[in-house]
């Protein structure tokens, strides 16, 4: 198993032992009360231009993504492409044969590989699962450097200092090249995406 899929499992497995409710797979997680609302003008006259100036204006960019890969004393085992691909280890020992897996949208989408399952990331750093039926579950949210699953009482589940990706106590990888902060931010949006991917496929 590569280490990017152990430091997934092992921070899985801390959710199940730290948090009030089972881990945050779409099928297991109770639904979230209310969704996340956009702000619409509060007049009628100023809805035509709030609507105007929003068709013209582009999407905002929650996810960088600018490629970079993550390895293990020096073997690759995870990668992002420019067009929001991702790859990797899994089963596989690193330096081998990277699996695809979910893909990213700069607009904070994520679609995973199986299950017609997605998720989504907005522009507080919460992180939601999406079924196919359109129900949403909150996944966790990114603050800082730092990812926090939904439930769990550990101070973090994920982050990143510096050139490290720390899943626990003694269990990193390494981004590779020049990190820049939307490197660090886009490597904890596709740990969650992993995460949450490796527990579509576990059941």
């Amino acid at each position: 198993m590569g280490r990017f899929e152990v430091g997934i499992v092992i921070v899985s497995l801390a959710v199940v032992g730290c948090a009030k409710s089972p881990p945050p797979v779409p099928s297991q997680v109770a639904s979230s009360s209310s969704a996340s609302a956009v702000p619409f003008a509060s007049s009628a006259a100023a809805a035509p231009l709030a609507s105007s100036v929003a068709s013209s204006a582009p999407a905002a960019q929650l996810i960088d993504l600018h490629p970079f890969t993550i390895s293990f004393q020096g073997k690759l085992i995870a990668r992002l492409f420019a067009d929001g691909r991702t790859e990797s280890a899994g089963q596989n020992a690193p330096g081998t044969v990277l699996s695809p897996g979910p893909t990213l949208h700069a607009d904070g989408t994520m679609v995973m590989t199986r299950g017609g399952v997605t998720a989504r990331l907005d522009d507080k750093g919460e992180i939601h699962v999406v079924e196919p039926t359109g129900a949403e579950h909150s996944f966790g949210r990114i603050v800082g450097d730092e990812l926090h699953f939904a439930g769990s009482e550990l101070p973090w589940s994920v982050r990143v200092r510096g050139n490290l990706i720390e899943f626990g106590k003694d269990n990193s990888s390494v981004l590779d090249g020049d990190v820049t902060p939307g490197m660090r931010h886009t490597a904890l949006v596709m740990a969650a995406a992993f995460t949450i991917d490796s527990a579509i496929t576990a059941h």
